[in-house]
């Protein structure tokens, strides 16, 4: 070993697995040295984390050193084994009081710090915005003492709309809709100021005037809709609009009924999901307000029924890293929970995924042409607008699905993963019986409910609350693997949906979820205003 250059041991460590490479260094102080250099947890990234489909934050390793590069490859490689393991549950909790028993409408991680700070929106007299300091989770140590660092009220004010910007660079870091005693609506982008300083506080830097609700927030660009069909993009830094108008107008003017659920920025579209429609548009061009105001409608038009929970996400490949070249190569990932009017069907949904996969046949030289002033259906040079789309319609449905049982429901959020992983909350169980279960004729066989796992016949559900009963009748947070990166490394992977986390406390429901794949990090707020913060590895 004293013969081998230093070379020579870099290159052999770089086939070490990372157990023995924390065990090399044991050794000596010359094998510790080379153990610590950052090249070492470069290839341990590469070769154990990346290749393996595991979730990992490109962004907290672009500057990483080698200690915090350690740090990131060792959380990732214990949340590898998280989702491979069907029994692993979360390996710590933290629980505050983020509102004096009103419930939490909002719970989102702002991004660009690690999963260190919580934006939470409830109503009192009147809505608040706060900001916590929950901890690094990558260096979190024992028990965190969460702390709120911010707030933004306006008096009067009530939110009805709530998002957080995608890009963790950008200045704009939140955007909610407001609107005030004197029934003035508009929406107010935010940012955070010296925040790293120690005295952080939200500052508006950009009003806009409307009765839209945000929906997504992505650098510069933001997007809000109504509740019918239509949807403004805007940059907000250069004051530039369009207008993307749905194919399908409500009925009734005054009854608009197809609620905005999701947008996302997509490979140079626009992809708008509803509450009964999914619809792609061209990437915009914007213009100025003291032009005409440019409309475009949309070359891929869907429905899955009505929708009551929905996230999409782009799976690159996790070795694409920051690479935004992999995005127009990418396929978009739909999961989503439909819902039904009818009350004699079964108790059990399926979370369906589809996917979106890219056009072959758009060539990247053809560039979207803006519409004619008149409000002419946007076009490329080359080719009809059913050619020109990025992603092909109607999107495939997934080989898996997953179990969810139907219930009641304060948070009907359903949140997927690059890498594959998803989150939701799962109702209470059923506590009575199908009405033929009740019927006094029937046979001493009856089943109660076999649609349901978790279900308690009435005699048996009264003692639920503590107890191995109480995770078969509470509110829970499950998880699964559907289809992606980590799945298909993994193919002996399946949907199915373990329990990671129950409602603990009696007469109360969670009200809002965010889930920070890359550093597993899970946030829930609940209706009596407290907020919980897992760590899944």
């Amino acid at each position: 070993m004293q013969r081998l250059d230093d070379d020579t041991l870099l290159h052999v460590f770089s086939f070490l697995p990372v157990t023995s490479i924390l065990s090399a260094r044991k050794a000596c102080k010359r094998l510790e040295t080379i153990s610590r250099q950052r090249i070492v947890w470069q290839h341990a990234c590469l070769d154990q984390v990346l290749l393996e489909g595991y979730p990992f934050s490109h962004f907290d390793a672009a500057a990483a050193d080698a200690h915090i590069l350690e740090k990131l490859v060792l959380r990732a490689l214990r949340l590898g084994r998280f989702w491979l393991s069907s029994s692993a549950q979360p390996h710590r909790s933290l629980n505050y009081q983020a509102s004096s028993g009103n419930s939490i409408s909002h719970v989102r991680f702002l991004p660009g710090h690690g999963g260190r700070y919580v934006a939470t929106v409830y109503k009192g007299i009147w809505s608040m915005i706060s900001c916590w300091d929950v901890g690094n989770p990558t260096f979190a140590q024992g028990e965190t003492q969460p702390r709120k660092i911010a707030n933004w009220a306006p008096k009067g004010a009530i939110f009805s709309g709530f998002v957080v910007n995608e890009d963790p660079l950008s200045e704009a870091v939140l955007a909610t809709a407001v609107q005030t005693s004197s029934g003035q609506m508009s929406i107010e982008i935010l940012t955070i100021s010296d925040l790293e300083s120690g005295n952080p506080c939200f500052k508006p830097i950009c009003n806009i005037a409307t009765s839209f609700r945000p929906v997504a927030l992505k650098g510069d660009l933001i997007a809000f809709s109504d509740d019918g069909y239509e949807t403004v993009v805007m940059n907000w830094r250069e004051n530039t609009f369009a207008l993307l108008k749905g194919s399908q107008p409500p009925v009734d003017e005054h009854f608009k009924y197809n609620r905005c659920l999701l947008i996302v920025f997509a490979h140079r579209s626009v992809l708008v999901v509803r509450a009964h429609s999914v619809e792609l548009f061209p990437e915009p061009s914007l213009h100025s307000t003291e032009s005409s105001l440019t409309t475009y409608e949309p070359v891929g038009h869907h429905t899955f029924g009505w929708i009551d929970g929905v996230s999409v996400n782009t799976q690159c490949d996790p070795m694409s890293g920051l690479d935004n070249g992999a995005v127009k190569n990418a396929s978009l990932s739909i999961l989503l929970r439909t819902e039904s009017d009818d009350p004699w069907a079964s108790v059990v949904h399926n979370l369906e995924q589809f996917i979106l996969l890219p056009n072959p046949d758009l060539e990247e030289q053809n560039t979207v042409q803006p519409p004619s002033q008149d409000g002419a259906i946007a076009s490329t040079a080359t080719a009809p607008p059913h050619t020109a789309a990025p992603y092909i319609f109607p999107p495939v449905r997934a080989e898996h699905t997953s179990p969810a049982v139907r219930g009641f429901l304060r948070c009907t959020d359903i949140i997927l993963g690059p890498c594959g992983t998803a989150l939701w909350i799962q109702p209470r169980a059923a506590r009575t019986a199908h009405l033929t279960g009740l019927d006094v004729h029937s046979s001493a066989a009856q089943v109660f409910d076999t649609f349901n796992p978790d279900f308690l016949p009435p005699d048996d559900a009264h003692g639920g609350g503590s107890g191995s009963d109480r995770s078969k009748t509470a509110e829970a947070l499950c998880g699964a693997v559907f289809t992606g990166p980590l799945q298909r490394r993994h193919p002996e992977l399946q949907p199915h949906a373990r329990k990671l986390w129950v409602q603990p406390k009696d007469n109360c429901r969670w009200s809002a979820l965010d889930y920070d794949e890359a550093r597993g990090r899970v946030a829930l707020g609940s209706s009596d205003g407290s907020v919980t913060v897992l760590d899944l590895a």
